[in-house]
């Protein structure tokens, strides 16, 4: 649309949150995004960007506050990338993100006049992430990313969405590399040694583990390390060292030694204990966690007999699950390291009417229901992006009578819901659960049925 210029000033009235976290606005019909903002507010922004259907903007001065603004309770909010909507009242985060589920459905996968059930909230909207991953940096030592910065990291001595023991682990180790003077990684020459400091927690079972990444080579303090870590924090099952020659700059693992204690620590769902180790998937919030698997649990409707087919299984968390109350699970998965797990769960937990089977889910499904049968329930928890269109034609074709599907990204969710739809299904009821607090990320279970 014409008329609107990079650097441009203009007042605005946000009305609405959209996916991504930032306040959607319009000028004379010109949708603008402008981040940090509240429904309701009147605020003169700058545009950084300006296209030819929508621009981007920055806020320069809140005219007129929202109801639904508050104070951040994190000194860091706007700076570092860890949370989006701190500045949201935590019913009003809840209310935008059913909004987004409902218009994704319908503008999106042209899903209209769908049940969407109101959004289950989260019991504790901070200090709930049972896994966090902490970034070196020269210039900051230790802390989280710049949003949309990969390079640049934002030293914290806190942060308030793990519990407090990730916050004293983070400063114990970050007076340790300053003590000991270690070089911290740089992505721009390739630098340093220290890469990242991940922290995961079993809620459930009182058990952590800490896992320091670096560049490849000699880490000699490690054991120091990990014994001061140990000897004042004796929750601490697991200290690991993994190296890692990646350039990019998500954890990734070419070697792994453990320096104190188990290579994993467990975690207990659903009265199911599952292992986790440094690279296990697992959900970042253990009780919403729960309330998922209760959810899959009740939706499924389960009487004894049934062929369920678990797609994107991970290390068995809903298929192991379901198996006590189905005839047979067949779980799909492509991480090699996972389906392993999955097995060491089974028969931990004395699981037997379960099969675990590795490889990508468009060419093992057909050969699946060709050897199995046409299943009677199929189970989707794709990553953020999605199933896409070939997976889903391929579950319309195996012509299970229901299907419920996980998603963990409305705008991916509403398009592979749609290539279902010349199959005959039909979209029986959708379930918003709020797995993360704080940022614009939304969890939906969807209920299908073959007509």
């Amino acid at each position: 649309m014409a008329g609107f210029q990079k650097g441009q000033e203009l007042v605005l009235r946000v009305d609405r949150m959209s996916y991504g976290g930032r306040g959607v606005a319009r000028a004379d019909g010109y949708v603008v995004f402008v981040p940090y903002t509240a429904p309701g507010d009147l605020v003169r922004a700058r545009l950084v960007r300006a296209k030819r259907t929508f621009g981007e903007a920055e806020v320069v001065e809140v005219l007129q506050p929202s109801a639904d603004r508050v104070v951040p309770p994190c000194p860091y909010f706007g700076r570092c990338g860890g949370c989006t909507w701190q500045h949201l009242r935590y019913e009003a985060q809840l209310a935008a993100k059913e909004q987004i589920v409902r218009e994704s459905l319908e503008r999106l996968g042209g899903l209209r006049g769908i049940p969407v059930r109101p959004i289950l909230p989260a019991p504790r909207p901070l200090g709930y992430r049972n896994k966090m991953e902490f970034a070196f940096h020269p210039e900051a030592t230790l802390g989280l990313h710049v949003p949309g910065h990969f390079d640049r990291v934002v030293e914290i001595d806190e942060c308030l969405l793990p519990s407090p023991l990730a916050s004293a682990v983070l400063r114990e180790v970050k007076a340790f590399v300053r003590e000991r003077r270690l070089t911290c990684y740089d992505h721009r020459t390739r630098q340093g040694l220290l890469r990242h400091l991940v922290y995961r927690e079993g809620v459930r079972t009182g058990q952590v583990l800490v896992a320091v990444v670096t560049a490849p080579g000699p880490f000699p303090d490690g054991p120091e390390l990990a014994r001061q870590l140990v000897q004042r924090h004796p929750e601490i099952r697991s200290v690991l060292w993994a190296q890692s020659g990646s350039l990019s700059d998500a954890v990734r693992v070419d070697r792994l030694e453990v320096l104190w204690g188990e290579p994993t620590i467990e975690e207990e769902l659903g009265g199911l204990r599952f292992r986790i180790g440094l690279e296990t998937f697992f959900q970042t919030n253990t009780e919403q966690a729960d309330c998922m698997l209760q959810l899959v649990l009740e939706m499924a409707d389960l009487r004894g007999g049934e062929r369920v087919v678990d797609l994107y299984c991970g290390v068995g968390t809903f298929a192991l699950a379901l198996a006590r109350q189905a005839g047979f699970v067949w779980g799909v998965e492509v991480v090699a390291s996972a389906v392993q797990a999955a097995w060491d769960n089974a028969a931990r937990a004395g699981i037997g009417n379960v099969e675990f089977v590795q490889g990508e889910v468009r060419h093992v499904l057909p050969d699946l229901v060709a050897r199995a049968g046409t299943p009677d329930l199929v189970v989707l928890d794709p990553p953020r992006s999605g199933a896409g269109g070939k997976v889903m034609r391929k579950v319309g074709r195996a012509g299970p009578r229901r299907v419920l599907y996980i998603s963990c990204n409305p705008t991916t969710l509403a398009p592979d819901l749609k290539e279902l739809v010349p199959f005959g299904y039909r979209v029986l009821a959708v379930q918003p659960v709020d797995l993360f607090p704080q940022t614009y990320h939304v969890e939906a279970l969807v209920l299908l049925e073959r007509a």
